[in-house]
């Protein structure tokens, strides 16, 4: 019966500083950052123009800018509510539009830092199944 100890697995092997140096050079990820930044960029100045001409309240643009932000990111402070109807639809908009792309691009991180774990395990665990297939085979063998 023939048993064999390995000394380094396969997940040893994969760095992190390998896997987000892919990130950084995989092109969806400058999408959806440049993308997310679009939309925050844009829900700030049409909240700014759409609330500062309601004169109902004094708004700076950084306001608008934390909100669009806080919105798009999903964490929601408020500092202030939209009186206008496009304000409002704005925000909707921003709170749909946020979520599926904080849900993107989470999921695409994600991915990109765990595929190459899995790859390595689904790697170790075919090995492993070979180990045990030549183990009953050597035990099949010394049986008969």
């Amino acid at each position: 019966m023939k048993i064999h100890f390995r000394r380094k697995k396969h997940r040893d092997n994969v760095k992190y500083a390998k896997r987000l140096t892919a990130l950084l050079k995989h092109p969806m990820f400058w999408f959806l950052t440049v993308t997310g930044n679009a939309m925050i960029i844009l829900g700030s100045v049409l909240l700014y123009v759409l609330e500062s001409s309601s004169g109902e309240m004094p708004i700076q643009f950084i306001d608008c800018l934390l909100w669009s932000t806080s919105i798009i990111t999903t964490i929601g402070y408020v500092s202030f509510l939209p009186q206008t109807f496009m304000g409002k639809v704005t925000v909707i908009a921003l709170m749909l539009v946020g979520t599926f792309f904080l849900w993107t691009y989470m999921a695409f991180l994600v991915s990109a830092l765990v595929s190459p774990a899995l790859s390595s395990l689904e790697k170790e665990m075919l090995e492993v199944e070979k180990e045990i297939s030549d183990l009953k085979n050597d035990d099949h063998k010394t049986k008969t």
